[in-house]
Parts: structure tokens; sequence; C-alpha cells
């Protein structure tokens, strides 16, 4: 139970990254069940590939935010 909650506050908190493994594995189901030669290891490797694809997301979106936040509080500090 606490590794399904531990789950969710994941995807609450870094929703990229949850939403391109939970679009992925759609896209990878539909997939396999679509088209013959799309195997269960054609599907692993794309859910593996939007993984790293959610994280460098989220770490441009994290890198913005920081930038952002140094740039109000320099602006804070020249109006003091």
């Amino acid at each position: 139970m606490d590794a399904l909650i531990d789950l969710v506050m994941l995807l609450v908190f870094h929703w990229r990254l949850g939403l391109s493994v939970v679009g992925t594995t759609v896209l990878a189901v539909f997939l396999a069940a679509t088209l013959p030669w799309f195997s269960g290891a054609f599907g692993l490797a794309l859910v593996i590939a939007s993984v790293g694809l959610g994280l460098v997301w989220e770490g441009a979106a994290e890198k913005r935010r920081a930038e952002r936040f140094a740039k109000a509080k320099r602006v804070c500090e020249r109006s003091v």
C-alpha cells in the first residue's frame, strides 16, 4: 500500500514523467495489439525510452523554474 501511495505522489509532483510513461504504455499496448511484429520487447524498450524523455522534460522545466526564481530574487534584492 505504501508503494502505491509513493507512486501516486510521484505522479502528482512529477506529472511530466508520469504522463510520458502512461502515454507510451498505452501506445505500446495499442501497437502490440495492432501490429503483429510489435513484440513485448519493443513495447518495453519504448516505455524505458519514454522514462528518459520524461526525465529530460522534467529537468528542463525544473531548470526554467529555478532560473525564474533566481531572476525574481535578484529583482527583489535590488528593490530593497
